[in-house]
């Protein structure tokens, strides 16, 4: 198979979770406060994660995809962190918010993959980057190093507000689910 094809796979999913979450966006829950910190600070990350791969120093990131069979595992990962994602999306339905922030009448939503872990668009959402930096390198790598700490700082800070939202509801339901990974962590 042609290596650029695992190429086109991966950013053709990415455009069309992209487009999904935009439109899935329309009709949510508004947000009780303004967060434009959050909303400019993983914009911005995005964007300096796609230009440093062009610096001098970091072109060795840049890579062709790999073999075949890496790149084949690399598109699984990263089409099932973008179902795990969007499974999560659907099952928050007006309760999603793109920032860490409390929503007008928030329900506390346990059920689909939520029953199993607290976080699971952040779980997907790593996952498919890991794909994506096995099939690509580069600015996806950058994504890897510079999200994994924004994702781990907002499940504490999700955590923290659902406890404060819900506090006779959520402290049983963290007790019983992991955060990120199914019965691991």
């Amino acid at each position: 198979m042609n290596s650029i094809i695992f190429a086109w796979l991966i950013y053709a999913s990415w455009l069309i979770l992209l487009v999904y979450l935009i439109v899935a966006a329309a009709g949510t829950k508004h947000d009780t406060g303004e967060h434009p910190l959050q909303n400019f600070g993983i914009l911005f990350i995005v964007i300096i994660s796609f230009m440093l791969p062009h610096v001098k120093i970091f072109r060795f990131l840049n890579f062709d995809p790999v073999s075949p069979v890496q790149s084949s595992i690399g598109v699984i990962l990263c089409f099932t962190g973008l179902g795990i994602n969007i499974w999560g999306r659907q099952q928050l339905g007006k309760n999603w918010s793109q920032a860490v922030s409390a929503k007008e009448r928030q329900e506390l939503v346990i059920s689909g993959p939520y029953n199993y872990i607290r976080h699971p668009m952040y779980s997907g959402g790593f996952l498919a980057i890991l794909g994506s930096a096995v099939v690509m390198g580069g600015a996806w790598i950058f994504l890897l190093v510079f999200l994994g700490p924004i994702f781990f700082w907002r499940v504490g800070a999700e955590d923290k507000l659902m406890e404060m939202q819900f506090p006779n509801e959520y402290p049983g339901y963290k007790k019983r689910t992991k955060a990120l990974i199914p019965y691991v962590w």
